[in-house]
């Protein structure tokens, strides 16, 4: 069982936030996120909870969530694991988003007001403090404009949680310069269609995108079972 003592809480504070259960949402997807808590890492329930200075209660709520979003498994004994990161996951999670992915570029196209594709085309060139965790939240926060500019709140959900659990396979891409300047290229192209209201070319570029994605996790492999 991985020692409490390998990681620490952000600033060694206990938690603050709106809720306790959202904080321990909030810390524990940080700590598997930057690798912190490795793939295959079990930690029991008990001892997280004295770490993050809370109850067993409010940990376990922030903890039900975290493995709805497939982030933890929750085992006999009070066990929380970091689950493997397998092919087999990282196949079913892109098959979905390239259905979804597209569809939803071409609606953004459609029906994005100005404003919303104002800030599409800002989300590309956003500039973030140096790490994978701030990467991270910027390549989410492209593409989640995407979503929220095609106007259907049931598709941003489902992508949503589609991201939840994606998120540590992407880190794979994250870690690798070339594969992320090569993304970054990519965003842009789908910006500009996304601008001339050319859905038919923001959905295949964005198909490219999420395509070439799963290619460059699968041949950068870090940790996939």
């Amino acid at each position: 069982m991985t020692a409490l003592g390998d990681f620490n809480a952000r600033s060694g504070q206990r938690l603050n936030l709106q809720t306790k259960a959202e904080a321990v949402y909030v810390e524990v997807r940080r700590l598997i996120l930057e690798g912190i808590l490795e793939p295959g890492a079990t930690l029991s329930q008990e001892a997280l909870a004295t770490r993050l200075g809370i109850s067993v209660t409010p940990l376990r709520e922030g903890l039900r969530r975290l493995e709805s979003d497939g982030l933890i498994e929750l085992r006999a004994h009070r066990t929380m694991a970091v689950p493997l990161l397998t092919r087999t996951d990282l196949h079913d999670l892109y098959a979905v988003r390239r259905q979804l992915d597209p569809f939803a570029a071409g609606a953004a196209a459609k029906n994005a007001t100005d404003e919303q594709i104002a800030a599409i085309v800002a989300a590309v060139t956003v500039r973030t403090a140096p790490g994978l965790h701030t990467e991270l939240v910027a390549n989410r926060a492209f593409h989640r404009a995407i979503y929220t500019a095609a106007g259907n709140r049931v598709l941003t959900d489902i992508l949503d949680r589609l991201w939840n659990r994606s998120d540590r396979y992407r880190l794979i891409v994250l870690r690798d310069h070339v594969s992320q300047s090569t993304a970054l290229r990519e965003h842009a192209e789908i910006a500009a269609a996304i601008q001339s209201r050319d859905a038919r070319r923001g959905a295949r570029l964005m198909d490219a995108h999420v395509q070439g994605t799963l290619r460059m996790v699968e041949g950068l492999g870090y940790g996939l079972q």
